[in-house]
């Protein structure tokens, strides 16, 4: 067992069992989609990593800006700030990485909290956040995946302090060509401000926007069956079709959280895999917004699809679309 494995295990038992994860394929697939990221950039197809931010930390905005800015006209992290649905946060502490790791002490009022982070390069991604020596796992929020920076935290309920914890300790290896070896990740060493905010639930629930309607056909495949709905809603819904050996779901979403819904498949009552976020369609080409699944070929089948959410979410819905497509 490695030095950072034994701190895991002592950290996790220090807080008692760790919560189930139902987003461990979607961490894969997220660590996947970073290396293949940094390969393209080694072999030259990436002149400049362009980071990606949450829009909404820009202070003195109300609304939707671009999602990317440049590093040059960043701000420090705000005291304050209001996303695009009106929701208010507020800064209740400020830490600084220097280092692998570093901790704060903040208090809790019973509102929700999360964590936000800028980063900058493909290398980088959010910090591994403790929750009083208990891990809160982030289903695959690294820098490069295109996910907003703010990461919701869980804090055990009647607590009036917490102790969070944030490090970035190099994980795994990654494969810097097509079928190069696996060599240890290099870390994260940049001086890094770390907020963790409170955000006050509105009043009365923000509507999300309406959903354009699915397309008829994506990539040669013809839509057999959709479902909508609205989070906090139903939780699970099923769509039926027949396929030729696969079948491709296609997901749309729109409000604030849209990126934190997550969808569990079952293909004739087997368990498949698992989504983490929705895209969003307001213009433009239809996004890359499928999840393949097998099926067997040429017989009718159904797909069961459970929705949740990571993280609070009261008073700020989601709606949700979805659509099975086939040959």
């Amino acid at each position: 067992m490695s030095v950072r494995e034994l701190r895991d295990v002592l950290r996790e038992r220090a807080g008692g069992p760790p919560p189930a994860n139902p987003y461990r394929h979607e961490q894969v697939r997220a660590r996947i989609r970073r290396a293949r990221f940094r390969r393209t950039a080694a072999a030259g197809a990436v002149a400049v990593a362009v980071a990606v931010v949450a829009a909404y930390l820009i202070p003195g905005q109300a609304g939707p800006v671009p999602l990317r800015t440049p590093a040059a006209a960043r701000q420090g992290l705000p005291e304050r700030f209001t996303s695009p649905d009106g929701t208010e946060y507020r800064r209740v502490g400020l830490v600084t990485l220097t280092g692998t790791e570093a901790s704060i002490d903040v208090p809790v009022s019973g509102k929700p909290l999360e964590v936000a982070t800028w980063c900058d390069g493909s290398l980088n991604r959010m910090p591994v956040v403790y929750v009083n020596s208990r891990r809160v796992h982030a289903p695959g929020y690294g820098c490069g995946d295109g996910l907003p920076r703010l990461v919701p935290v869980d804090v055990p309920k009647g607590s009036t302090q917490a102790t969070l914890t944030f490090d970035r300790s190099a994980e795994g290896c990654v494969s810097l060509t097509e079928d190069g070896p696996c060599v240890p990740e290099q870390p994260d060493t940049a001086v890094r401000d770390v907020g963790v905010y409170e955000w006050t639930p509105p009043a009365m629930a923000v509507e999300p926007p309406r959903i354009k309607a699915l397309p008829p056909e994506v990539d040669g495949l013809r839509l057999a069956g959709s479902a909508s709905g609205r989070w906090p809603g139903a939780t699970s819904f099923t769509l039926t079709g027949r396929g030729a050996g696969t079948v491709t779901v296609h997901l749309l979403c729109s409000g604030d959280l849209a990126q934190r819904m997550w969808f569990k498949f079952w293909v004739g009552g087997v368990e498949g895999r698992t989504r983490l976020g929705c895209s969003s369609w307001t213009r433009g080409p239809f996004p890359d917004a499928g999840m393949e699944l097998e099926v067997p070929r040429g017989e009718q089948v159904t797909v069961t699809v459970r929705t949740g959410m990571w993280g609070e979410y009261t008073n700020r819905p989601v709606r949700w679309s979805a659509g099975l497509y086939v040959r």
